[in-house]
């Protein structure tokens, strides 16, 4: 890597863009072809497919959570022997969490194609909605272990100095899906098949392109043979996950909140409500997919300054994440409140006037939780980055299921539905107290 953007020896400023720019476009790409994927579902299939992929996004969850503990925990741990230049310690735990990675998302795989129905039915799905969701899940499901380890070489890729190839990959995904959903939906009329299928083989593209970098004159990693991995344990693929189970808590209690707005939604709003929902949800990818994108920028960063035992550096890496997650949180915000209509009208095609009236009453009380949310993303993921697991999880379970879950129970009894709106904000806030709490209480400097 060319020395001025060296995490370690580099300036702070330029080195943090490095990273954060290359990370919010690939995932600005990524996320702009889930939304992208939604229009073309809203406008060209309906409101009741909207809500039938929204219904299945809980399952979902489950294969990100994998991915989070162990890719991220992982590559932190990677990123820390790096910057102590133990390339040997940094290849192993590279391989191994390729390996458990691979696995795991073979046998969650299985099990849910081999229990399809039931699992649509515990999602919430009505007898509407069953096959929807059913058809869908099963596609996507095929191709998830080839995205599982796509994305985890993600990862790794940024923390061996390559951000740019992996934000490629996923602009790359983004190109594909998009020109598939087209093709597929528009075209030849699959409809929700349609949709499902170019996300399946827009997510095998993530994997190909990556591979590329253990091809390279520039890759410091190497895979090591599973049977050596096996003879040196598995303790520090243990160590990693437990690092990283703040990622993996925040993605399986964002599932379990999902499914729980979903139970709540059509309870109470019936199918028009889930679709508003999952409108809602898509809006919100955009703003915070891009503070998760900042996020990502300190794991390599900070978790190589820790490896060099560099107080100072943590702490200003950590402050220009924070201010840049601010500053978009201000700029989502005021989308919210300004353009709510333009927004909603461009997920639905024309009559879904109930739908739309509820993703109105949702925004209107809804919008608050972006002045918080990028900022407790990006301090769970610099807590992560000083392998400080119990801090991180701490803010992650907060934001993204007990505090939510809470609101959900309680809010309603005096807010009626507009209290099911009210729970995110109010969580997002009470969170973000909690969060600057805990930096107070954890300094770089008394850590190293």
């Amino acid at each position: 890597m060319n020395n001025k953007y060296d995490p370690v020896t580099g300036k702070v400023i330029p080195v943090f863009f490095h990273y954060a720019i290359p990370s919010v476009i690939g995932i600005l790409a990524a996320t702009s072809a889930g939304v992208i994927d939604g229009i073309f579902i809203g406008n060209f299939v309906g409101a009741t497919a909207l809500a039938a992929v929204n219904i299945s996004m809980p399952a979902f969850a489950l294969f990100a959570a994998v991915v989070f503990m162990l890719a991220v925990g992982g590559s932190v741990m990677c990123g820390k022997f790096i910057g102590e230049s133990d390339l040997h310690s940094a290849s192993s735990i590279f391989s191994k969490t390729v390996y458990i990675t691979l696995a795991l998302a073979l046998i969650i795989s299985l099990v849910f194609l081999l229990f399809m129905d039931q699992l649509v039915s515990m999602l919430g799905a009505n007898e509407e909605l069953h096959g929807l969701v059913s058809d869908y899940m099963t596609i996507i499901v095929f191709a998830a272990p080839l995205l599982i380890l796509g994305l985890t070489l993600d990862y790794f890729v940024r923390v061996d100095g390559r951000p740019m190839l992996a934000s490629a990959s996923l602009v790359a995904f983004a190109v594909i899906n998009i020109s598939l959903d087209y093709l597929l939906i528009v075209r030849l009329g699959w409809g929700i098949k349609g949709a499902a299928w170019a996300t399946a083989i827009a997510e095998c593209s993530i994997f190909f392109i990556l591979l590329s970098h253990w091809f390279s004159a520039r890759c410091n990693l190497k895979l090591i043979p599973f049977l050596e991995c096996h003879r040196d344990g598995w303790s520090a693929v243990l160590r990693a996950a437990y690092n990283g189970f703040s990622e993996f808590a925040n993605e399986m209690s964002i599932g379990l909140i999902t499914l729980l707005f979903n139970w709540v939604m059509i309870s109470r709003l019936g199918v028009e409500g889930v679709a508003a929902f999952t409108i809602i949800s898509y809006l919100l990818y955009i703003g915070l997919e891009v503070c998760y994108g900042i996020s990502e920028s300190l794991q390599p960063t900070v978790s190589k300054n820790l490896g060099a035992r560099q107080p100072e550096r943590i702490v200003q890496f950590m402050r220009t994440a924070v201010l840049s997650c601010c500053v978009i949180g201000l700029l989502v915000s005021g989308l919210f409140l300004f353009f709510p209509e333009a927004l909603i009208s461009i997920f639905l095609r024309e009559g879904e006037v109930r739908t739309v009236e509820i993703a109105l009453t949702f925004i209107a009380l809804f919008w608050p939780a972006f002045l918080f949310n990028g900022m407790n993303i990006t301090l769970a993921s610099y807590f992560t980055a000083l392998h400080k697991p119990l801090q991180s999880a701490t803010i992650a379970i907060s934001r993204s299921l007990v505090l939510p879950a809470l609101g959900l129970l309680f809010l309603p009894f005096w807010f009626g539905d507009n209290g099911v709106y009210m729970a995110i904000p109010l969580t997002e806030a009470v969170t973000f107290v909690v969060a600057i709490i805990l930096v107070s209480r954890n300094r770089p400097s008394n850590l190293i």
